[in-house]
């Protein structure tokens, strides 16, 4: 693990950096993770500060602001138990705000698949190497518009480019296949002249194929270099 992910360990509430917003809020598909229904759009202390909870990665999930506001500083196992009891006992007092009886039931379950996700140590790194040298926004609106970017960039790979193979391990910058294939020591800048429309194909045969463009273009290159070799002989 980079020794710059623990450096993410904050004791103010909201100092997070901006690859830690990114990484957490698009986790499981940026669905919040106690209802599973709507949007999440804050980082929510699984285990809340007010109750020696850690402000850093490892105890955030993405939320929407409703489930944020009626957690309150209850941990995700006392709220579902809470919620749970206040549908068994309506009006006991258990809880004043409750989520759908199955939606409860399933709390347990997302909380640790989101926490396995975002503690993946090469998803982890993959944030961290491509947004880590960005500053958070000072505004809300301008950290979301940044996460429906990062969103937008994942979908263009046709699996996590997180999971392709390192060119080289335990390096300052990514060297992912998929997404940075250019750091390959093999790799050779050219141009290549295609239309817009040609582009668009081209990005969509490489995401067809699981590959990076420029692997596609360089299988492509030596197929017709093998072809022309033999015509020679």
């Amino acid at each position: 693990m980079p020794s710059s992910v623990e450096s993410a360990v904050r004791r103010d509430r909201g100092d997070q950096k901006l690859w830690v917003w990114l990484t957490v809020l698009t986790a499981r598909g940026r669905q919040c993770t106690y209802c599973d229904e709507e949007q999440s759009v804050t980082l929510e202390h699984e285990t809340p500060l007010a109750t020696k909870g850690r402000d850093i990665w490892w105890n955030l999930v993405p939320a929407c602001d409703r489930c944020n506001r009626w957690k309150n500083r209850k941990s995700a196992s006392e709220w579902k138990v809470d919620m749970e009891m206040e549908h068994r006992h309506p009006g006991a007092g258990f809880a004043r705000n409750k989520l759908p009886l199955q939606v409860v039931m399933g709390i347990t379950e997302r909380v640790a698949e989101v926490q396995r996700e975002i503690q993946d140590s090469a998803r982890l790194r993959w944030f961290e190497h491509h947004h880590g040298k960005y500053k958070k926004p000072r505004l809300r609106r301008e950290v979301h518009e940044r996460v429906e970017a990062c969103m937008k960039q994942l979908a263009r790979y046709p699996y996590p480019p997180w999971t392709s193979p390192e060119l080289q391990a335990e390096t300052e910058h990514c060297t992912r296949r998929l997404c940075c294939g250019h750091t390959h020591p093999d790799a050779w800048f050219s141009f290549i002249i295609l239309t817009a429309e040609e582009r668009k194909e081209l990005r969509r045969a490489a995401y067809d194929e699981g590959l990076y463009v420029g692997d596609l273009l360089g299988r492509s290159v030596k197929r017709y270099l093998a072809e022309r070799a033999r015509s020679k002989d």
